[in-house]
């Protein structure tokens, strides 16, 4: 049985005219792999020599790639370009058609997020899949969103409030809950998601570390001390880390049964997510760590 299944799209990040693999869905299931987690990714990228760097990248960092992901179209490409704080700005060309999941997949963690949840017709397998998941199944789900690609504001916070209904982890970024929901602030926004079913709900604060909500009990972290090189792929790796440590103790069986979890395993996924993040913003590019270095610096 597959531990991990991830789903949504795999693209290329250029900046400076130079490739990178890349996609928040991609991202994370690079980075938990990388940290010892088995991981099957559904995504789509053509067989161009941009999905040949994608499909190289997978292979690398130990991902399964799923049958019927690779297509005869062209794979998405995202523009990157960096503003004075070293902070990401993209501008996308982007199309995926995930292949259907297997009937006979029953993983431990099923995850999607950004765009290929929102936009078609890779929503909708989307949110089928996750419909479908077995109840031993734990969801997570980060909207990681895009507002210079939707169209149809009421449409996309509905598809995100689907999946926020069908997930039990949310993670989401202030920047995100600022878009989606102006009129709260970001305890509010965090209790939103649990009224609509999420077990923890997680908000990335940059600097500032992370705010949590599981069980009625808030939480806060704060960011571990790191030297910046840019900021991508930083979110992805936060959340690659947390379901990391969601998974490496009592947390995932808590949030599948809808008890209480303990305030030492929320904190404890909540400092892994901060510790990859920390190790990703010193490198360029969206560069997870590997589990040795992960290790050390949780040891620190």
């Amino acid at each position: 049985m597959t531990k991990i299944v991830v789903l949504g799209e795999s693209l290329v990040d250029v900046v400076d005219s130079i490739a990178h693999p890349g996609g928040s869905p991609l991202n994370v299931a690079v980075g938990l792999s990388r940290l010892g987690q088995q991981v099957r990714f559904y995504t789509e990228f053509g067989r161009d020599n941009y999905g040949r760097a994608i499909a190289e990248h997978l292979a690398a960092s130990g991902v399964e790639l799923a049958d019927g992901s690779v297509s005869d179209r062209s794979t998405s490409v995202a523009l990157v370009k960096m503003d004075e704080h070293s902070n990401a700005h993209y501008t996308f060309d982007i199309h995926q058609q995930l292949p259907p999941v297997r009937e006979a997949e029953a993983p431990e963690l099923m995850h999607t997020g950004s765009i290929a949840a929102w936009i078609e017709p890779s929503g909708h397998s989307i949110v089928e899949a996750f419909g479908a998941a077995q109840p031993s199944t734990l969801r997570s789900y980060d909207p990681n969103l895009r507002p210079d690609l939707v169209t149809d504001r009421a449409a996309t916070v509905g598809r995100i409030e689907e999946l926020v209904v069908l997930s039990h982890v949310v993670k989401l970024s202030d920047v995100d809950a600022q878009w989606l929901y102006p009129e709260l602030d970001q305890w509010q926004v965090l209790e939103h998601l649990a009224e609509l079913g999420a077990k923890l709900c997680v908000m990335t604060r940059g600097a500032d570390g992370c705010r949590a909500l599981a069980d009625g009990q808030r939480y806060e972290a704060t960011a571990l001390p790191t030297t910046l090189q840019d900021t991508i792929g930083a979110g992805d790796a936060f959340m690659s880390g947390l379901l990391h440590g969601v998974l490496s103790g009592e947390l995932a069986q808590a949030l599948r049964a809808g008890s209480s979890p303990t305030a030492p395993e929320v904190r404890r996924a909540l400092h892994h997510a901060l510790a990859s993040a920390a190790l990703t913003v010193a490198q360029r590019g969206a560069n997870p760590p590997w589990a040795k270095t992960f290790a050390a610096a949780l040891s620190d």
